[in-house]
């Protein structure tokens, strides 16, 4: 009786531990893909971030400007 459940607590560990390992092999070749992935995504979009900061700025600025507005106009 005590051998099969110490029989059931080791193939339990196994089986969690194999699920574990093969989950973080998948997200290790995951990661590896998608950085590859990303760094062409980096190369192409170097000049539009450059252009499009000062008026993304300018944008945060107005949106919070106006629920500012918005919050005062309510209380």
């Amino acid at each position: 009786m005590i051998s099969e459940s110490i029989n059931f607590m080791i193939l339990g560990m196994i089986t969690v531990f194999s699920f574990l390992l093969i989950m973080i092999v998948v997200l290790k070749v995951q990661a590896f893909i998608v950085a590859k992935i990303n760094a062409n995504f980096d190369t192409d979009n170097k000049e539009n971030k450059n252009n499009n900061n000062n008026s993304l700025g300018q944008r945060k600025i107005a949106v919070i400007a106006a629920a500012i507005k918005k919050f005062k106009q309510n209380n």
